[in-house]
């Protein structure tokens, strides 16, 4: 691909720097051709003058002129006297043409541009005298070798900066395209060292790349990259169906273990095995507990719930389902030492999140609070309407969670450094995924002086419903 690169860089500089320099170089030419046609002009109406003013210098004049310049000179008199002769065919059918054309005042054309490869001669004719009838003509043949000699100097210089400029752009191409493709080659190094450690099947093997589609270094990235695409797309499918095979499988061991303790429940007597009893049976469901958040991490990450939220076009009523919640956590806060309540902010909240969704996202909130807020705290889950969307949280005024642990509380299996025994660290994670697969935002917050607000936010079914105007005025 460099040498491609650099063909196509040089070739480019190249058409554009030889147009450049054929531009330059016919303008070489007119300029010398106008500067050689008017000085020979001057120097035609010198000798008018002379002829008319001392003809009988004109002889000599000319022929010093000659010698220093090598054009002929020709003067003719009204009566076609012939006044000077030097260096001029005087039946030269250009001569002739010219020397009339110049008697009749008729103005004379373009004369052809002088070119290093030109070999006519420049005629100059100029009428001695004043309309209507000239006096006589003074006729001169030019010689273009000089100024020829000029032009094609002018031209070499010019060709000998133009491939200078040729090889210079050729050089930075050089190293341009050397630092445009090192990352390229860099990164398909790295691509194929990636690839070869991951299982790929019917991924396009390297060295088939389709032709035509781009340069094929370009397009053999592109086939690894998208070949180490699916890999890890593959690992990741792979890795939720080993999370949620292990849990379902170690689920149902755990599950015939704790019917088995509570079948052994009532045969044991009051000692000291009791105690141990009810540990081992806590550390079951602890267990059982943690297996079911992996299950439900899995079965969300795989994006399950997609099509349930897509089926249900109506959403659900924020505020039906939060009261609900409320409802069934109360005596569970109230056991906890702990107060909950709901303040809506609107009577309907119509979003576009399943009911069975946001139930899942507020007993994730909710039981966060009731496990982790500490006795003698208030929970408040407000429900609102934000522009176009709806707006849920869950706040307590409890311990909360450290500044510097905000960020990761949303972090599988992360349990901050203040919580209380218990629990797994799946809770939030799931509620986040949840929240993003239905279209929704997920935000945790700190609340001052002390607590935790935890927001999830979905798209309105409609626009906002009325306000309740009780609950905006508390």
């Amino acid at each position: 691909m460099r040498v491609r690169l650099l063909t196509a860089f040089t070739l480019l500089a190249a058409i554009c720097m030889t147009c450049l320099a054929v531009g330059i170089g016919f303008q070489i030419v007119c300029s010398r051709t106008r500067g050689l046609l008017i000085d020979r002009i001057h120097d035609a109406e010198r000798f008018v003058a002379l002829s008319a003013g001392q003809p009988s210098t004109l002889g000599a004049e000319a022929q010093r002129y000659h010698d220093r310049t090598g054009n002929g000179v020709l003067v003719t008199g009204a009566d076609g006297t012939l006044l000077c002769d030097i260096g001029v065919d005087r039946r030269d059918p250009a001569v002739i043409e010219a020397s009339g054309r110049a008697k009749r005042f008729v103005p004379e054309g373009q004369p052809p541009w002088v070119y290093p490869w030109s070999t006519q001669s420049m005629l100059v004719a100029e009428p001695i005298g004043a309309p209507p009838e000239a006096g006589g003509v003074v006729v001169i043949v030019v010689s273009t070798f000089a100024t020829r000699t000029q032009i094609g100097d002018a031209w070499i210089q010019l060709g000998c900066v133009t491939a200078t400029g040729v090889l210079l752009v050729g050089g930075l191409a050089l190293v341009m395209s050397g630092w445009i493709l090192r990352p390229v080659s860099e990164l398909l190094r790295n691509v194929d060292a990636l690839t070869s450690t991951m299982p790929v099947r019917n991924a396009e093997p390297r060295g088939h790349a389709p032709k035509g589609e781009g340069p094929p270094e370009i397009v053999e990235l592109a086939v690894g990259v998208r070949a180490l695409t699916q890999a890890v797309a593959e690992l990741a499918a792979a890795e939720r169906r080993l999370v949620a095979d292990t849990a379902h499988s170690m689920r149902n061991p755990l599950t015939a273990l704790a019917v088995r303790l509570q079948a052994l429940q009532p045969m044991m007597a009051a000692d000291r095995a009791a105690s141990a009893f009810v540990s081992v049976v806590g550390e079951v469901d602890r267990l059982t507990g943690l297996l079911d958040g992996l299950l439900a991490s899995a079965v969300a990450e795989a994006g399950l719930g997609c099509a349930e939220a897509t089926s249900a076009a109506s959403g659900c009523d924020a505020v039906r389902v939060a009261g609900q919640r409320v409802e069934a956590w109360h005596d569970a806060f109230t056991e906890a030492g702990l107060t909950l309540t709901m303040r809506p902010l609107v009577t309907t909240a119509e979003s576009v999140v399943p009911h069975q969704v946001l139930t899942q996202i507020l007993d994730v909130a909710l039981s966060n609070s009731a496990r982790y807020a500490g006795r003698g705290a208030a929970a408040t889950v407000i429900v609102n309407h934000e522009c176009e969307s709806v707006v849920i949280s869950v706040q307590d005024t409890g311990i909360g969670v450290a500044p510097d642990e905000i960020d990761r509380i949303t972090t599988r299996f992360f349990r901050g450094a203040q919580a209380a025994a218990g629990g797994s660290g799946l809770g939030l994670p799931i509620a986040a995924t949840l929240a993003a697969q239905h279209g929704g935002l997920f935000f945790v917050e700190a609340v001052e002086p002390h607590g935790l607000a935890v927001t999830v936010s979905f798209p309105t079914v409609s626009g906002p419903a009325g306000i309740d105007e009780t609950a905006r005025l508390r």
